[in-house]
């Protein structure tokens, strides 16, 4: 009942949001555009995109509440977070002050405006194409290697079950593992009552304060494949710990995907 009668501002609030990113990112496109024309501008255009983050959490009246449990590691790491909101991308840039690639899935190259990061900077994963899979693998070792950071959803994708977590594939694991560099967990504990699907006009969605916590990093231990499911399964208990208690997995049985 309570959703019913609220399903009006929920469907404003969205539409306040969806007006925000989009009139936001058109004002920003031609300094993005230019910041991105050059590898050398990339970490610019970083600082500009935390910006505008800053700027849209303000916008749509959600307060960042982050909770550091460790120092974040010198050299380049794999971020690592549960993925229950559209906005979680965004707020990533708040909390994140160390620039990174963000690793998505090759959609997000059909979405207008948004692409120009992920046909320059940022790593769009085809997982129906195997070499353009492959190529954007070595994009991400070659962004590593350079002693930058990259950001992943080991989840691949928003669960239905959301914010309750989905298997994690391998992918992040094994680069870490390969590359012998951290994890660094990231568990975001209040995005889905922002905006869970953008899609649902009529879902729950309304202003909260995001609360997330960024982990103390993981290093893998050994470079063999029960290496990397233990480093993978690791992750996912810590990231998990820190969701609220009636969302938290017992027990999965983990994804073999990349």
């Amino acid at each position: 009942m309570k959703d019913i009668l609220l399903a009006p501002v929920y469907f404003i609030y969205k539409l306040w949001i969806g007006l925000v990113f989009w009139t936001s990112l058109m004002l920003l496109y031609i300094p993005f555009r230019i910041l991105l024309s050059k590898t050398v501008w990339y970490e610019k255009a970083f600082q500009l995109k935390r910006i505008w983050s800053g700027f849209i959490q303000k916008a749509i009246f959600c307060p960042v509440r982050s909770e550091l449990c460790s120092p974040l590691p010198i050299g380049p790491f794999i971020i690592a977070s549960n993925h229950s909101s559209h906005l979680d991308t965004v707020f990533l840039y708040r909390v994140m002050p160390r620039y990174f690639a963000f690793v998505g899935k090759g959609e997000l190259l059909k979405w207008p405006l948004f692409r120009l990061f992920f046909r320059t900077s940022d790593i769009p994963v085809d997982r129906e194409n195997s070499v353009r899979a492959y190529q954007s693998l070595q994009k991400a070792y070659a962004i590593l290697d350079e002693g930058r950071c990259i950001a992943i959803y080991p989840e691949g994708t928003i669960p239905a079950s959301s914010p309750k977590m989905k298997a994690f594939k391998k992918g992040a694991f094994r680069m870490a593992v390969e590359k012998n560099i951290p994890i660094v967990p990231i568990t975001w504990q209040t995005n889905y009552k922002i905006m869970n699907d953008p899609e649902k006009l009529f879902s729950p969605s309304l202003p909260h304060a995001v609360r997330v916590v960024i982990h103390a990093p993981i290093f893998p231990k050994g470079s063999e494949e029960q290496d990397l499911v233990a480093l993978r399964d690791e992750v996912f208990r810590v990231i998990d710990s820190a969701l609220p208690e009636q969302y938290r997995k017992k027990d999965i049985q983990q994804s073999n995907e990349l």
